[in-house]
């Protein structure tokens, strides 16, 4: 029986990507603490909310700002984005590049409040729980890196909390957990439907290739299998086929062989036999 593999404990070494991530969350975190009752940062701070009235009249960058917006007025929600990202990101970008990596915090960001979004424009006035009003902060991409990390370190181990040893799949099913408590004791700035967003993202932008990568290719290769023979090249789309396709063409739908009159024996049937016959033998 294989025994899970024990990941000692370190502090990760964090990529260039996450560096820089992690420095503009704490100084965007640390202006706002000092700066949100002056020089107008609270309206500053309005416009980059995710809102679902702006975002459905066309100012879809909430979607992406939100994410890096925090409580201004409490410490702790900036320090658990902060550990939040660092202790599953290294692995990831080592993994997948720093441009795969912050692609992946990216959608999995936008994700997460667009769900928020739908959610709050379909429900009902009644379900209070699903009308957050202003949305942010990043717990889709931390929830999004979690389930991520957890499927590439499915049979690994770790221990949570620095005690308690888990497996990356246990670690899954907790994350899942945890979305779903938030359902039952309500309280993200984030509110309950973004963490589900990050959810879906993990699952389904996470692997080598991922299950949406993986459903493109197989969708892409039905298709050049369909059409097949039939595609022109883009020489032939602007210029047209050449002549000599043309040519080859028409010979290929003529006769394939044809019989031609003459040959040796025929010529040697015209010709008068010899007189000294010694040489025919």
């Amino acid at each position: 029986m294989n025994r899970p593999s024990q990941l000692g404990f370190a502090f990760p070494k964090p990529g260039r990507g996450l560096k820089g991530v992690l420095i503009a969350l704490l100084v965007v975190g640390v202006v706002e603490s000092l700066l949100f009752d002056q020089l107008g940062l609270a309206r500053v701070f309005s416009w980059l909310v995710c809102d679902t009235n702006a975002v459905l009249h066309g100012q879809v960058w909430r979607l992406f700002t939100a994410g890096f917006l925090t409580d201004p007025h409490r410490i702790a929600p900036l320090l658990f984005t902060l550990v939040g990202l660092y202790f599953f990101s290294p692995d990831l970008e080592s993994r997948w590049g720093t441009p795969r990596f912050l692609r992946f915090l990216a959608w999995s960001t936008i994700v997460g409040f667009s769900l928020g979004v739908l959610i709050d424009g379909l429900a009902p006035e009644s379900l209070l729980l699903f009308h957050p009003g202003p949305m942010f902060g990043a717990v889709s991409a931390i929830v999004a890196t979690s389930v991520a990390w957890a499927r590439a370190n499915a049979n690994a181990q770790v221990r949570l909390f620095l005690v308690f040893p888990i497996t990356g799949r246990a670690f899954l099913w907790i994350t899942v957990l945890y979305c779903v408590a938030n359902l039952v004791w309500p309280g993200l700035p984030e509110g309950v439907v973004a963490p589900f967003g990050g959810l879906a993202a993990g699952m389904l932008l996470s692997g080598d290739p991922s299950p949406l990568r993986r459903a493109y290719l197989k969708a892409k290769l039905r298709y050049l299998r369909r059409n097949a023979g039939n595609t022109p090249t883009a020489h032939e789309i602007v210029f047209g086929r050449p002549a000599e396709t043309k040519k080859k063409a028409r010979r290929a739908s003529g006769p394939a062989l044809r019989v031609l009159p003459g040959g040796l024996d025929e010529d040697l049937s015209k010709r008068d036999p010899p007189k000294d016959k010694r040489y025919l033998n």
